[in-house]
């Protein structure tokens, strides 16, 4: 009867080769655990908890290139929500993260990413709004103060996007170009002007649906009446027929912003590129 490999006489009638891998297996699995407890006591060991912090961050160097200088606060406000996002930070700005007890035991692991956050925040001020913000010392009070004496402000920015918007027409544009910058006022405008979202169950009884439905036909108009007259047939066409709800494709999308057909150079072409960008708008 051959020999059990698993039995030596040198160890008692145990393979010490067997004992070793089980005591690794063993070890491993306390290691997880105490890892895992250790992440539970102290969220700055774990990377994904918004308390950790990369040893290569550094608190004196800007995360975004965009300076609040007390008219801009909606261009700065998206760069810096994105920037804190990145760094998995945003929750020290939007309030989900209180400032805890002084005797909680998170509260020097707060304290030291609060101080990162408004750090990041101060670097990216002019140095006159930095000087008036000096004390603020917690992020989302100091997010909220930039919030209350700056987006107010942007009324202004607001009205010269409605005067960009009304005189912009395509010109010597291509439709894809003359599209990209209508679209860029829309989404600037939606930030400052955003309609609510709808609350409603089963059919929309609060007047948000139609007042969302008449921004979208506002914009589908905008875009077809500031076109070339030389697409006066398709614009019509489309003003009085509507548009055909299987025409969008991504595909065509595609080729459509590839090509950026200068006016005259193909009709067919320019034909499709309108409806399909007032399909856009409609969707």
């Amino acid at each position: 009867m051959d020999a059990n490999p698993n039995l030596s006489p040198e160890s008692g009638g145990f393979n010490p080769t067997m004992d070793m891998r089980q005591f690794t297996a063993f070890f491993n699995q306390v290691a997880q655990i105490q890892g895992h407890i250790n992440k539970q006591l102290n969220p700055s060991q774990d990377p994904a908890s918004p308390y950790f912090i990369l040893p290569s961050e550094n608190s004196g160097i800007p995360i975004t290139n965009v300076t609040l200088n007390g008219a801009n606060y909606g261009a700065w406000s998206r760069a810096m929500e994105r920037a804190l996002k990145s760094k998995n930070k945003i929750k020290f700005i939007d309030g989900s993260i209180k400032k805890p007890e002084s005797t909680n035991s998170i509260f020097e692991t707060w304290e030291r990413c609060n101080t990162y956050v408004v750090a990041w925040i101060n670097l990216s001020l002019s140095p006159d709004i930095s000087q008036n913000v000096l004390w603020t010392n917690i992020a989302y009070k100091l997010w909220n103060d930039l919030n209350h004496r700056y987006y107010q402000g942007d009324r202004f920015r607001v009205a010269k996007l409605y005067e960009e918007l009304y005189a912009l027409k395509q010109g010597d544009f291509t439709v894809t170009a003359y599209f990209a910058k209508l679209k860029t006022i829309w989404e600037e405008l939606d930030n400052f002007r955003p309609i609510s979202m709808c609350a409603c169950e089963m059919k929309c009884d609060c007047g948000l649906g139609i007042i969302r439905m008449q921004r979208k036909e506002d914009r589908v108009t905008k875009f077809l009446r500031r076109l070339g007259e030389q697409y006066s047939n398709v614009k019509s066409q489309i003003m009085l027929e509507g548009l055909p709800s299987d025409f969008f494709k991504a595909e065509g999308e595609e080729e459509v912003e590839e090509v950026g057909l200068k006016p005259g150079e193909d009709k067919e072409a320019e034909a499709s590129c309108i409806v399909l960008f007032a399909t856009k708008l409609d969707t």
